[in-house]
């Protein structure tokens, strides 16, 4: 079926309220947890439309994209990435569904449902059980929530009114969890998975000590994943770089890690080393958690790897192909680069570009 065949039927499957039951019963989440989250998973954009709408065609595609065109192995919808903080729980709510409809049981997905309300929390994970997601993840509340107790209390609640498995986010911008706190929450029933958004390696190793055996750890960065499976025997990637880095007939990331859990190391680290330059150019323009001067999620709107989406926010400053005008200049006439579109951020965001043709490592890359 082409492309774009999918993409429709997707779209009219995802109108349908409820999706397919759930896989396992709650009990069940850990041990069904440890048999889904591994591999090589990416964290895609929101795209909208012109006037700020949904752009419904340009989200499912860029997930078909994903899917069969880079080899994802999983997708996470509505994280920082996806702009969740600037989304209407109803906009959340059918991302999610054209998710669903999208992928039709060929990865399993997981839907951000981050509320400092723990009441619209269970509703966004409510709702991601009955569409028919494997899973959801909830960052650490992010006001206000500055104790082991309060924290706990505050999953304790949604676990209590949800089946499906739930996935844990640390970051360095919200109350950390300690691996003392993540042993607690880890005896939660639905409590599968953690996502380590935090940079320092020492908590990282001190959390997989202490819930390693219990539940799936990903540590949320592409750089150390090859030592992480090599030393630290992780086996989940669960990081946007994988649709930035990769292009189709070019898939760096998916290759070293499948030689790495083959066992070749000495195939897997060259092929890692070969990507040092994308890597690079990462760090430059899009730095990571707990930087001052991150980035908006602008940097990701790429329609140089064959992604779909609407315009460019107001924010985004960028040049293309054809001449050298900035954001201000093209929104006083209207014309929007295709394949650009976010919601809010600062003014001073750049774009990221990977041309998909004549790809090589050291050159393949246009700065905007």
């Amino acid at each position: 079926m082409a492309t774009l065949e999918v993409i429709c039927y997707a779209l009219q499957g995802a109108n349908h309220e409820a999706g397919p039951s759930m896989k396992y019963r709650k009990h069940e989440a850990k041990e069904y947890a440890k048999t889904v989250l591994k591999g090589v998973w990416t964290a895609l954009p929101t795209n909208f439309t012109p006037d700020d709408r949904l752009d419904e065609a340009g989200n499912a595609a860029n997930l078909e994209h994903c899917i069969s065109k880079l080899k994802l192995e999983g997708h996470y919808c509505i994280g920082n990435v996806g702009e969740f903080w600037a989304m209407t729980n109803e906009e959340r709510m059918r991302v999610v569904e054209i998710n669903v409809g999208v992928a039709k049981g060929r990865i399993p997905l997981i839907a951000g449902c981050h509320h400092q309300n723990p009441y619209e929390a269970v509703k966004l994970a409510q709702h991601a059980q009955s569409a028919g997601m494997d899973f959801v993840i909830i960052l650490t509340p992010y006001v206000a929530a500055r104790g082991d107790d309060a924290v706990y209390d505050y999953y304790k609640f949604v676990c209590e009114r949800v089946d499906i498995g739930i996935v844990l986010f640390n970051t360095e911008a919200t109350y950390p969890v300690s691996p003392k706190l993540a042993k607690r929450l880890a005896a939660l029933p639905n409590i599968c998975g953690f996502k380590q958004g935090v940079s320092k390696p020492q908590p990282t190793t001190a959390l997989r000590d202490a819930i390693g055996h219990e539940v799936e750890v990903s540590v949320a960065d592409e750089a150390p994943w090859f030592y992480n499976i090599a030393v630290a025997g992780d086996r989940w990637l669960l990081n946007y770089c994988p649709h930035l880095y990769q292009v189709p007939g070019y898939l760096p990331v998916n290759d070293y890690t499948r030689a790495a859990f083959a066992g070749d190391m000495n195939k897997a680290a060259e092929i890692c080393r070969s990507i040092n330059p994308l890597r690079s150019v990462l760090a430059k323009w899009i730095p990571g958690y707990g930087s001052g001067g991150r980035m908006a999620i602008a940097e990701q709107k790429l329609d140089g790897v064959h992604r779909h989406g609407g315009r460019a926010g107001a924010h985004a400053l960028r040049r293309d192909d054809r001449g050298h005008e900035g954001a201000d200049a093209r929104r006083s006439r209207g014309h929007w680069p295709a394949g650009q579109s976010t919601r809010r951020g600062p003014a001073e965001a750049r774009c990221l570009r990977i041309s998909p043709t004549a790809f090589s490592p050291a050159k393949s890359f246009l700065l905007h």
